[in-house]
């Protein structure tokens, strides 16, 4: 289904990839079923578009939906380091660890928590 810049434009506003929406609604639906629901989609979203893009920074949804991941990646790194140790610790199955040590006068499970501690010092 070929699409017109301007509806491109307001659906990459609505959904990630208008095109591929548009797309699979075609195939899905059948063309003379979908092209009303795209056009009733376009009109309901021209509006909202068209104030977003008169602010500064517009941003398609998928620059919207890709900042939000990078906005919650960069606050589940920027944590103190207890958090991070906490983290790691937590991820280990320190019993079995310590259990194995003790057993094979090993010491696997110190080790790895002077690993974590020399990672993430305080």
């Amino acid at each position: 289904m070929t699409l017109t810049e301007k509806q491109l434009n307001i659906l990459n506003h609505v959904v990630e990839d208008a095109q591929a929406w548009a797309n699979h609604g075609e195939a899905h639906f059948g063309t003379e079923k979908f092209i009303p629901m795209l056009l009733a989609k376009v009109a309901t979203y021209e509006s909202a578009y068209n104030e977003a893009v008169a602010k500064d920074n517009y941003q398609t949804r998928k620059q919207r939906n890709e900042a939000e991941v990078i906005a919650e990646q960069e606050q589940y790194d920027n944590v103190g380091y207890d958090v991070k140790r906490r983290r790691e610790y937590n991820q280990l199955n320190q019993y079995e660890m310590m259990f194995d040590d003790k057993r094979d006068g090993t010491t696997t499970w110190v080790d790895k928590i002077n690993e974590i501690k020399s990672r993430y010092p305080k």
